[in-house]
């Protein structure tokens, strides 16, 4: 009897050891999905990849998950055979721990909700304000439009000369963002996805204030590698 138990307290131990535990887990619940397929998604060498899927047989919570040592984007496809399905990625920032994700199949980006990820959250005040700029923008577009119609010469230079400070206040926005967090992985991903064509200084800015762990990340040496290039 006791080597038997041994034995069974072994096999569990070996069982045990050989699935390893993935230290990012994302629970996705998707009300209205019934039969489908859910991968989660990372951007290696330019092109996004599936490194977990979850096939969905009934409407039930999917569990994917990853390995990560630094914060870093990663999508949520829903995959349901369907050429028509295309805005079907939801992006988020994955950190470590358990992240979870509620939206619905008719709204399957708009409506989702992230929670647990401290670097989404860092992301989400971002985005907040930057909206504001980008619907200004929109407006300045249209009243653009509209003067070219008119060929209104006047409203048409002053237009250009309100787009242009947008675009600098924008720019200034990002950067001290992406200062005020330099503790988060999110200042050097707004400096490449945001800032790529803005002056060198305000990138030198952002890559001298990260902070130690933000530069060893996947985007604090992406940054670091954009400087080279543009110094080059």
């Amino acid at each position: 009897m006791k080597i038997q138990i041994t034995g069974l307290f072994l096999l569990i131990l070996i069982v045990g050891c050989s699935t390893p535990t993935k230290n990012m887990q994302v629970n996705v619940n998707v009300k209205g999905l019934k039969k489908g397929t859910l991968y989660l998604e990372r951007v290696e060498d330019s092109l996004i990849v599936a490194i977990d899927s979850f096939v969905v047989s009934r409407e039930e919570n999917a569990v994917l998950g990853t390995n990560l040592k630094y914060s870093e984007l990663f999508y949520v496809q829903l995959d349901r055979n369907n050429p028509g399905d295309k805005n079907n990625r939801i992006p988020f920032f994955g950190d470590q721990g358990e992240i979870t994700i509620h939206t619905t199949l008719d709204d399957y980006v708009t409506n989702a909700e992230i929670t647990g990820s401290p670097t989404q959250e860092v992301y989400r005040s971002y985005m907040r304000i930057i909206n504001q700029f980008n619907n200004e923008e929109l407006d300045l577009l249209a009243a653009y439009f509209n003067a070219q119609i008119n060929e209104n010469t006047d409203s048409l230079a002053l237009l250009e000369k309100q787009s242009a400070n947008l675009l600098k206040r924008k720019m200034l926005f990002t950067t001290n963002f992406a200062v005020n967090n330099a503790n988060s992985v999110v200042a050097p991903y707004l400096a490449l996805s945001e800032l790529s064509a803005a002056p060198k200084s305000l990138l030198d800015t952002i890559a001298n204030t990260m902070s130690e762990d933000v530069a060893s990340s996947r985007y604090g040496k992406l940054l670091v590698d954009y400087l080279s290039v543009l110094e080059k």
